[in-house]
């Protein structure tokens, strides 16, 4: 945490699973809502699609909005993904990830250049 520097430490909550979704991202929102507004954490489509939510839930890696917390376990532990630099509390720094994914170039691309450069090349049933 940026604002409280020093040696990284959990924090405990207690939320009743019955007043909140299933998912790990729906307790996480509880409590920013009702317990901690300072709890930051990344999130955006809530379906499994953006990867926003992505962290370490119980020692696996995984998305907080796919996640179900085991209805019998007492415990769940939530940390920030391995291996990055964390920026407050679940947020991890992302540059170097979107880094190597643009030097990858992950997208399709054109044998031919476009004839009209910068224009839309519409996709067709060929």
């Amino acid at each position: 945490n940026p604002d409280n520097p020093g040696k990284p430490q959990l924090k405990d909550y207690q939320i009743d699973l019955k007043d909140c979704g299933p998912m790990v991202l729906d307790a996480l929102i509880k409590i920013k809502n009702e317990m901690d507004p300072s709890l930051t954490f990344r999130r955006s489509c809530r379906e499994g699609i953006c990867g926003s939510c992505a962290m370490n839930i119980d020692g696996c890696n995984g998305l907080a909005c796919l996640t179900k917390i085991e209805s019998g376990s007492s415990e769940t532990t939530i940390t920030p993904l391995p291996h990055m630099f964390v920026i407050k509390d679940l947020v991890v720094d992302m540059t170097n990830f979107y880094n190597q994914y643009k030097s990858i170039e992950p997208w399709l691309k054109r044998k031919n250049p476009a004839s009209v450069p910068g224009k839309e090349i519409l996709q067709s049933k060929k």
